[in-house]
């Protein structure tokens, strides 16, 4: 597991979770945040974007440690 702090909305959060872990997963089942859904997975879609420092990126396809 690796601890892993960011900002998030605002507010600055700490979760453990294994490091190569999706951000997808990171954000519905370490946080709870189930408004982000998984369609392809395979990042065709766009159904799990999400901003990363102002960037969309595909959250199925960014490891939570990125």
């Amino acid at each position: 597991m690796s601890i892993i702090t960011f900002t998030l909305n605002g507010s600055q959060v700490t979760v453990d979770a294994p490091p190569m872990t999706r951000l997808l997963d990171l954000l519905r089942e370490h946080l709870h945040l189930t408004g982000t859904k998984e369609g392809c997975g395979e990042g065709e879609c766009g159904s799990c974007s999400v901003l990363v420092d102002g960037e969309l990126v595909n959250s199925c396809l960014v490891p939570s440690l990125q």
